[in-house]
């Protein structure tokens, strides 16, 4: 027999879907203008573009920032001393 299995559909092509039907509305509705005016309409498509993977940009760092495994000492663990002596040699160069 035919096994039916629910199949996940993957992020990018529900959003490629929405884009699709967004940028569909967008012609029907302004295409003589996008027709009549395209470099200024290109600019502002390229600028819109620019804004999204620029908001994109920002949500990863703070994710990163946010969610950044710090490790975290033991408590039973001694504290570890000071990496440099508090001797200085006479000629002043640590070695």
């Amino acid at each position: 027999m035919i096994e039916t299995r629910g199949r996940e559909v993957p992020l990018s092509y529900v959003v490629t879907l929405l884009v699709g039907v967004a940028l569909g509305f967008v012609l029907a509705r302004f295409g003589d203008f996008i027709g009549r005016y395209p470099v200024e309409s290109t600019l502002v498509a390229v600028l819109i573009a620019s804004v999204a993977v620029l908001a994109w940009a920002c949500r990863e760092m703070l994710h990163d920032l946010l969610r950044r495994d710090r490790p975290v000492a033991p408590e039973t663990e001694p504290a570890p001393g000071p990496r440099l002596s508090a001797h200085r040699p006479p000629n002043g160069v640590r070695r």
